[in-house]
């Protein structure tokens, strides 16, 4: 389980996913995300889009 703040900016989620080369779902996350965004709603869209957020984070460089 990855600890994470209970909220984030979307614009940090947005960075680290064009960071990580996720351009798409960067522009997505621009669009569908609410700010700041939730851990609980971050998972799900990671989630809905084929990602897990222990995914995200680790490649972010987090760890579980």
């Amino acid at each position: 389980m990855i600890v994470m703040p209970q909220s984030v900016s979307r614009q940090h989620v947005v960075d680290e996913l064009n960071r990580l080369g996720y351009r798409e779902l960067a522009g997505e996350a621009s669009r569908d995300l609410p700010d700041p965004v939730d851990s609980n709603r971050l998972e799900t869209w990671c989630m809905e889009h084929g990602l897990t957020l222990d995914e995200v984070m680790s490649r972010m460089g987090g760890s579980p």
